[in-house]
């Protein structure tokens, strides 16, 4: 299987990383970048509304994975990852933009596997 990229992360104005999943756009706040990356928080994954007056809705959330290597974009039902190393470049201005890939998730293992043919569900 090879992997395509589902989105991208980008530095952007302000100090907001903004993030691009299908096609839609969303962005973490600086506030919250803080949290993230050096407390370890779950901190949300904004949506960006149409109109410039309207507030920004949560859309998912966004937080480190157990190991602290990468970072775990969750948008409804849809988890994404990016390596914590490429993400802070971008946060910190020091890269453009980088790839995010979606992980793939475990409800299609378990259909594979029968329990007529051994397997437990």
């Amino acid at each position: 299987m090879i992997p395509v990229a589902a989105g991208q992360v980008r530095g952007g104005s302000e100090g907001c990383v903004h993030v691009t999943i299908n096609g839609q756009a969303h962005f973490i706040c600086p506030e919250d970048l803080g949290l993230l990356v050096f407390i370890g928080e779950s901190v949300p994954l904004l949506a960006k509304r149409a109109g410039a007056n309207e507030t920004p809705m949560v859309s998912g959330r966004v937080r480190l994975n157990p190991s602290g290597r990468s970072v775990i974009i969750e948008n409804g039902r849809e988890r994404f990852m990016v390596p914590r190393d490429r993400f802070l470049a971008v946060a910190f201005g020091e890269d453009i933009s980088t790839l995010i890939f979606e992980i793939p998730s475990d409800r299609a293992e378990r259909e594979i596997i029968s329990p007529c043919k051994g397997g437990t569900a």
